[in-house]
């Protein structure tokens, strides 16, 4: 926004977290959070909450939340920077520890410090560069809260930033190649692939399930760096990661055995806050120049 209003031409973008040396924390924020807090509200339990409701609503499985962090595996195994790269089984996911009911410890994201950079320039400043260009077509974003009281812990953020997003770029879900998609635990993903248009609400759980979400193997290729679940996951990165592997994708660049064919759109979605109480989506479409 500050490039296309004419106040900068050049615009660097950084994010970096020391999740491994931090400390936890309760969620915090907004005028509701003080009254929730003797409650014991921490991230992992209010994300359970959100996945055991959509288990209720449309019949989630815990198996079918575990082929995202197998296909997760399946992608950090090429990854030599990844905090996690033994390739799992849905056995392995249900035979770990329970966190919070219905979610086990390999249901959960990786802890770890990192941090990421993207530039974003001018048109005219990247027709003199030599690297392969991607160029941002579309953006949304937007919150959502505890909507006093009547809260629904079936649907994210995710339902009105994508529509935005998707209809400045002029494209559909289904003309994404490539989406790399914010995964705190498994139960983000599906929520989020069901808001985003991906399928339809409550066929999230089917449509992870079987390797679909596996490069090369399935329909739908994410997060082939192997995301939050087994790269990286500071406490506070965003949707940092999902843009550049989105942008490895679309430059070519990504890990041969992960590398999306003819890759030359692709969507980057993040979630900051938590989704079984406030939170804040935001949804980028990028395109191969």
């Amino acid at each position: 926004e500050a490039i296309a209003a004419g106040k900068c031409k050049v615009v660097l973008i950084t994010c970096a977290g020391f999740g491994r040396r931090g400390t936890a924390v309760r969620e915090r924020g907004g005028p509701d959070a003080p009254f929730e807090y003797s409650y014991g509200p921490v991230t992992v339990n209010l994300y359970a909450m959100a996945a055991r409701r959509h288990m209720y609503e449309y019949g989630t499985t815990s198996e079918q939340l575990a082929w995202v962090k197998v296909s997760a595996s399946h992608h950090a195994q090429h990854n030599p920077n990844a905090f996690l790269k033994k390739v799992l089984t849905v056995e392995d996911v249900l035979n770990s520890p329970m966190i919070a009911d219905p979610l086990h410890r390999m249901d959960c994201c990786v802890v770890t410090d990192s941090g990421g950079a993207v530039l974003v320039v001018a048109p005219e400043i990247a027709k003199q560069l030599k690297t392969p260009k991607v160029k941002l077509i579309g953006q949304g974003e937007s919150s959502k809260g505890q909507m006093g009281g009547h809260v629904d812990l079936t649907y994210t953020g995710a339902v009105r930033s994508g529509p935005v997003a998707f209809a400045e770029a002029g494209v559909k879900p289904a003309d994404i190649k490539y989406a790399s998609i914010y995964d705190s635990f498994t139960i983000t993903v599906v929520m989020q692939i069901e808001d985003l248009g991906f399928c339809k609400k409550g066929e999230g759980g089917k449509f992870v399930a079987d390797g679909n979400l596996i490069s090369g193997v399935g329909k739908f290729p994410w997060n082939t760096d192997g995301g939050g679940l087994c790269n990286n996951h500071p406490a506070n990165r965003g949707g940092m990661t999902k843009i550049i592997e989105a942008v490895r994708q679309l430059r070519g660049e990504a890990h041969p055995k992960v590398q999306v064919k003819n890759c030359d759109i692709a969507l980057a979605h993040g979630t900051g806050g938590a989704l079984g109480a406030r939170h804040g989506s935001g949804t980028v479409i990028m395109e191969r120049e």
